[in-house]
């Protein structure tokens, strides 16, 4: 969902008074029946295509008669592409190329006259492709080009920082307009792309997700390997001054009986995610008259220490309630909430700690069950959980793979903070949830 993922139209109104010349055969590309558009040429050769020799006489031709220095604020809508310095921000960014490429989301150029022709177009593509150098001597000098990528480096100071700075921090700045709301010109702000997933899935092109960096070719295999390794390996800042503290896991303690239901762990997250969300007993809704977000609220319909006598457990025990497509109340559910109001209904918390654990079955389903699988049932999902079904480990491994899950319930920038309207998962359990991802979201 992002590196340059802002789809961005280029209104210019200026017409390219230049006339095209007929396109020709070109020896360049065999078969394509296209010839060089306006360069007054009949061949086209698609193996050159450095700045000097094509690319530049190219936007010099076809591009600065709007959008030179000085037209650019009057007939080119501040976009100034005379030198090659000026040129590069909207080449990296994918503008340059979707707009003469006329492709989708692009304001097509040259505009008021007709496309480049394929042999151009495609020199333009191999230019970009090859790392829209400049090969002109007096020209912005640019980074060697090396034959091997070595895929045992992948610091953050040394690889991850000079890949984003040359692919995606052109759009991805705080001070762009445009940069669809993420920045990705700190450690921290990359950091936390990285770790939610939404960095790596992009670079990619995993499904799900924007491929990035957006109107140019994938990064190599080799970067991408670069910076799925640096992601495994934590996604750490190498640099000594900026390095993040570590954060130290909360260690495995317990105050919580085995034999007592507990009010704030338990029945208010099942309550929360079956009853008072919105459309049903929420203090805004109201359904029936009847509000279930507090322990005050949930009490009216309760008769401590008299589940039978209690209209909220009868109530859920004849299946008369959750309605709609929300699933009933489970055997083990109803079993919980009889034994916490045959305990005298209290207000009760306790503290259970343990990161050493977190398999799927003892841990990652039974807080998702507790505090998701309200909204997100295979009966729930189209209605209220936004078609997300997290009732089966094989619908919940998906989110965890693809990032959504941890983004969400970390309350992570770009993703809706969950459980909705209510309190944060304890940090125990979103660190045992990390760690059941880290380990490879198995069904243990």
């Amino acid at each position: 969902m992002f590196i340059c993922m802002v789809t961005i139209i280029v209104a210019i109104s200026c017409v390219h008074e230049i006339p095209l010349t007929p396109a020709t055969p070109s020896t360049g590309e065999p078969g394509t029946g296209t010839g060089t558009g306006g360069t007054g040429s009949n061949t086209c050769d698609t193996t050159s295509f450095s700045y000097s020799t094509v690319i530049n006489p190219l936007v010099q031709t076809f591009c600065v008669s709007c959008h030179g220095a000085s037209t650019a604020s009057s007939s080119g809508a501040g976009i100034d592409l005379s030198t090659y310095a000026k040129l590069l921000p909207y080449v990296t960014s994918g503008r340059f190329f979707g707009s003469i490429n006329h492709s989708a989301g692009y304001s097509a150029m040259p505009k008021g006259s007709a496309q480049l022709s394929t042999c151009q177009v495609t020199q333009v593509k191999k230019w970009i492709g090859a790392g829209a150098k400049n090969d002109t001597a007096t020209g912005i000098s640019t980074p060697p080009v090396t034959t091997a990528c070595d895929t045992t480096n992948f610091l953050y100071s040394t690889t991850i920082a000079p890949l984003l700075q040359a692919n995606c921090i052109t759009c991805h700045s705080a001070g762009n307009p445009n940069n669809g709301g993420i920045d990705l010109s700190t450690f921290a702000n990359a950091q936390a792309f990285a770790l939610n997933g939404r960095l790596y899935g992009s670079i990619s092109h995993a499904a799900g997700y924007s491929a990035m960096p957006k109107g140019m070719a994938q990064l190599s295999a080799c970067n991408i390997t670069q910076f799925r390794k640096w992601i495994a390996a934590g996604a750490k800042n190498d640099q000594a001054t900026t390095t993040p503290p570590p954060t130290t896991p909360p260690p495995a303690t317990s105050n919580c009986s085995p034999d007592t239901v507990y009010f704030q762990n338990t029945i208010a997250p099942l309550i929360g995610s079956t009853c008072s969300m919105s459309g049903c007993h929420d203090a805004t809704t109201k359904a029936s008259g009847v509000v279930l977000v507090t322990y005050a609220n949930i009490t009216r319909y309760v008769s401590a220490g008299n589940a039978n006598g209690s209209t909220l457990y009868t109530i859920t025990k004849s299946g008369s309630m959750p309605r709609g497509s929300i699933p009933r109340y489970t055997a083990a559910q109803l079993a919980q909430l009889q034994t916490w109001i045959n305990q005298g209904a209290k207000n009760n918390f306790c503290t259970s700690c343990d990161t050493t654990t977190y398999t799927y079955a003892k841990a990652v389903a039974p807080i998702l069950t507790t505090n998701c699988v309200g909204c997100h049932s295979t009966a729930s999902a189209a209605s209220s959980g936004g078609g997300i079904d997290l009732s089966t480990y094989t619908q919940v491994k998906v989110y965890a793979t693809n990032g959504r899950l941890y983004g969400s319930i970390n309350h992570t920038a770009g993703y809706s903070a969950m459980p909705k309207n209510l309190a944060q998962l304890p940090a125990c359990q979103i660190i045992q949830i990390k760690k059941w991802i880290d380990a490879g979201s198995l069904n243990n």
